[in-house]
């Protein structure tokens, strides 16, 4: 893993205020997963070879207008859940796998998230490759809008006590409505299966399985 060290002194502070900043996110057989109240910083490295690399941006501050993210997944997945008011650019291409909202044999993904367009000054650039694998992104419709701040702002609320990530339950709520929500079109096209209600239960632990749960 690798990490960046910034030191900064405050008015009326009897201390320097220092934070440790991940840069690197590598799962090898494993997760590697960032989540809660965190500073990301503008360049991250996130790949996944058999196994994961998930990062919730849903409790970042923000201090950077544009942060790039370098995302590798082989047989494995980078999974992005970022919170409303973030502009999400993808550029990558996928081979036997995905990149962004599809994929394929080969696929080649470019532009924003349709979900993240609109006004914003926070842009998160996804570039990279996924090879038998999956690079995707999500918005989590439940985390408080990102803002961009100061540093000195920043620091100040890492001191604050944190709040406990709740990403885990929003984004299974967030399913569920999908799901359901999308079962009366269903009944009305008479599709296969539109009647079945005890599917979406089991659907959404699937989707979700992989967004870091936080430790207690």
């Amino acid at each position: 893993f690798g990490s960046s060290r910034s030191t900064q002194a405050f008015p009326g502070c009897s201390s320097e205020i220092v934070t440790m900043s991940q840069t690197k996110f590598v799962g090898v057989l494993s997760g590697a997963n960032k989540f809660g109240r965190w500073i990301p910083e503008p360049e991250i490295r996130a790949r996944a070879v058999a196994g994961a690399a998930n990062l919730d941006f849903s409790q970042a501050l923000f201090i950077h207008p544009e942060i790039t993210i370098h995302a590798t997944a082989f047989w494995g997945g980078v999974h992005l859940i970022v919170p409303p008011n973030v502009v999400v650019e993808q550029n990558g291409r996928a081979i036997m796998g995905g990149f962004g909202n599809s994929g394929g044999l080969y696929h080649s993904s470019s532009g924003a998230m349709p979900e993240t367009m609109g006004n914003t000054q926070i842009t998160i650039k996804v570039r990279g490759t996924a090879v038998m694998g999956s690079v995707s992104a999500m918005v989590n419709r439940r985390a408080t809008p990102a803002r961009l701040m100061t540093l000195e702002e920043a620091q100040l609320e890492m001191q604050q006590p944190a709040v406990p990530s709740t990403t885990q339950e929003d984004m299974r709520q967030q399913i569920l409505g999908e799901v359901f929500a999308a079962a009366p079109i269903l009944q009305h096209l008479n599709l296969p299966g539109a009647t079945n209600q005890a599917a979406p239960s089991a659907l959404p632990q699937q989707v979700v399985q992989g967004i870091p749960v936080p430790e207690k």
